[in-house]
């Protein structure tokens, strides 16, 4: 999925509709080294992503029958300890992640960038989020009801 993209179908921070998140000191104002490595997609490239990746979803949940497993964990208050169930998934931190927040709206970043700042990146009761890596067989799905689901696609 993410092999086919170039540097033409990047955007700058600027354009991305979501960059408030990540630079406005009310929500969140990451350091530059950081913010770096959030890389937004094109409109075009986005549809594209995310047309290959809705059938893995329900209705708002992984689509059970597309995976080996699945496995669910309930956001808390405990913000760190969400970090850590997203941390134990032994995904090497450097592996690019494609964070998809609909069909227009797309970012690539680092594992590593997406488990540091994953409460940026979700935000409770608004946002449905697919999160994966191309080359890895995993998809991260995000709730805004706050539930996270890890599923391992089968083979």
């Amino acid at each position: 999925m993410m092999n086919s993209i170039t540097a033409d179908d990047f955007i700058s921070f600027r354009d991305f509709d979501l960059n408030w998140r990540f630079t406005d000191p009310k929500h969140n104002l990451l350091p530059e080294e950081d913010l770096s490595e959030i890389h937004p997609l094109s409109r075009t490239m986005s549809i594209q992503l995310y047309e290959q990746t809705e059938k893995y979803l329900g209705n708002a949940t992984l689509e059970k029958s597309k995976f080996q497993t699945i496995e669910s964990h309930e956001i808390t208050e405990d913000h760190e300890e969400v970090r850590k169930w997203l941390k134990e998934k032994i995904i090497n931190p450097q592996t690019q992640v494609a964070v998809s927040w609909d069909k227009t709206t797309c970012a690539v970043t680092t594992w590593k960038i997406f488990c540091k700042y994953w409460d940026d990146f979700c935000y409770p009761s608004s946002d449905d989020i697919l999160i994966w890596a191309s080359s890895e067989g995993w998809i991260l799905n995000y709730c805004h009801h706050e539930i996270l689901e890890f599923g391992v696609l089968k083979s």
